[in-house]
């Protein structure tokens, strides 16, 4: 076994993107048996982020090099922080995820949401009166309130909705009270299954740097929903033909029993021989099947509208190696749990050591 399989820090940095210190402090600071990457501590944290993975995946406007925009990851316990790449992205998480409401119409973003502090860096959000907290950071304090100033002018009238955050920032406004009694009540039974099932959403996300440490990924998107007693979120992915290491890594890494989130792969489409170039659909689920991972994956080439410096800058940034050599009916089967292998770390099974030339540095 490689020091990285000993080392819980750099298993955690292929999750996080963090840099070594960083991971080794966040993972000095947990509690004996705790995993390198822990989970949300309230329903109310799970939700959120859930909601912000959505985000993510469902607004997705611009190319950027980090495949949702986001270079890093850090998930603590009560909250979560995100580097965020540009004001660009960063203009469109807020919109996303600050409230506001036309007259007559249901409130669009969190209810509740507040951006709590500022700093040099970075803004803290919070959902006023519960334990749930966002970080954002990476960017200077100008660019976040260009990245506001942005939001609001590009997509947002003020004239004719009303913006809760600016208008009631200490307090929950009463389109947002009314929103949440109608719409996400605490006894609903579909608020219930949703919550049920947050921890697929929120575990993504605090996992999200996998897309771009041990796969080919260069976009991302996708949505979520419910049905059938079941939370069900779709990642549609794209990925380079001969380029790094193909899309099984992501669910080798999503499997891994370290690291990995408690899932098993129920099916698979498509073809092992990742070279043949066809579309692979990997569905995974937990053993009580409260939420179901459809992850689909493409070998394609970048579209037309990708700015040349930008795809160099995408290639620059892929991995050189994976967690697995091959998508083999072997691998398949430690997906599945069938076979010792998946008693062990995937990152056991693999060839190589990670090896990514421009990824996180210490």
């Amino acid at each position: 076994m490689s020091a990285l399989h000993q080392d819980p820090s750099l298993l955690r940095r292929l999750y996080t993107g963090e840099s070594v210190q960083q991971a080794r402090r966040a993972v000095e600071a947990l509690r004996p048996g705790e995993s390198p990457i822990p989970e949300a501590a309230s329903s109310a944290q799970r939700r959120l982020e859930a909601r912000v993975l959505l985000g993510l995946l469902e607004f997705r406007n611009i190319y950027t090099r980090f495949p949702l925009g986001i270079a890093e990851v850090r998930p603590e316990p009560n909250g979560i922080a995100l580097a965020v790449e540009s004001e660009e992205r960063a203009a469109e998480i807020l919109f996303h995820l600050l409230p506001a409401c036309a007259s007559g119409h249901e409130v669009h973003g969190v209810p509740g949401l507040r951006i709590t502090r500022r700093d040099r860096t970075a803004i803290e959000l919070r959902v006023l009166g519960e334990p749930a907290r966002l970080r954002l950071f990476g960017l200077p304090a100008r660019v976040w309130r260009s990245a506001e100033a942005r939001m609001l002018t590009k997509w947002i009238d003020p004239d004719s909705m009303e913006l809760c955050w600016r208008s009631s920032p200490q307090s929950w406004a009463q389109v947002e009270r009314e929103h949440q009694a109608q719409w996400e009540d605490d006894n609903d039974s579909y608020t219930q299954l949703m919550a049920r099932g947050a921890w697929l959403g929120s575990g993504l996300l605090r996992r999200a740097a996998l897309l771009h440490t041990v796969a080919s990924t260069f976009l991302v998107d996708g949505y979520g929903g419910a049905a059938f007693g079941v939370v069900r979120v779709v990642l549609r992915s794209s990925h380079v033909r001969e380029q790094g290491p193909g899309p099984h890594n992501f669910v080798a890494a999503l499997v891994d029993p370290v690291c990995g989130l408690p899932l098993l792969l129920k099916r698979f489409r498509g073809d092992t021989d990742e070279d043949y170039g066809r579309d692979q659909q990997f569905v995974l689920a937990n053993a009580e099947e409260t939420a179901v991972l459809d992850f689909r994956a493409t070998l394609e080439r970048p579209p037309s509208r990708l700015a040349p410096e930008l795809w160099q800058a995408i290639l620059r940034r892929m991995p050189q190696a994976g967690i697995t050599s091959s998508l083999s009916p072997g691998v398949l089967a430690g997906f599945c749990g069938l076979d010792v292998r998946s008693r062990q770390s995937p990152c056991q099974l693999r060839r190589t050591t990670h090896g990514n030339s421009s990824g996180p540095t210490a």
